[in-house]
């Protein structure tokens, strides 16, 4: 009986082959598990940002045997790190904001809301335009 790894895929991947290289471990379509990420992502963005995170630095790539957080340099992944908290800051920001009332932007704290809205858009694109590449040359 053949054991099963899981590893990072390199030929199905997106990102950092997280999700393909859990569809080949689980023999689940990797389409399906993306469907199921994105609606997890736009549920609690940061909850899965961190998993997928910890996916990445803990599964090892295919034909790899030791995962990233066994050879980290800080210095080599620091725009990574920089994205992620960018992002991460951004999604606080943005995700209360789906359970305000909208009659709230009508009262006196509505230009804060509005404000806070604004810069948590601003982080959380400037977070995915940098953390995006990083991942994908993983």
């Amino acid at each position: 009986m053949s054991s099963k790894r899981l590893e990072r895929s390199t030929r199905d991947r997106v990102l950092a082959g997280v999700i393909g290289g859990l569809s080949d471990y689980l023999n689940i379509d990797a389409n399906l598990l993306r469907v199921i990420a994105i609606v997890l992502f736009i549920i609690s963005p940061i909850f899965l940002l961190v998993l997928y995170m910890v996916a990445v630095f803990l599964i090892p790539k295919a034909g790899e045997e030791k995962p990233l957080a066994a050879t980290f340099e800080m210095e080599k992944y620091t725009s990574l790190i920089v994205g992620l908290v960018l992002v991460i800051i951004g999604a606080a920001l943005l995700g209360s904001i789906i359970v305000t009332p909208v009659f709230w932007v009508f009262a006196p704290y509505g230009l804060l809301i509005a404000l806070r809205v604004i810069i948590g858009a601003i982080l959380f694109i400037i977070g995915i335009a940098i953390l995006i590449p990083q991942l994908r040359s993983l």
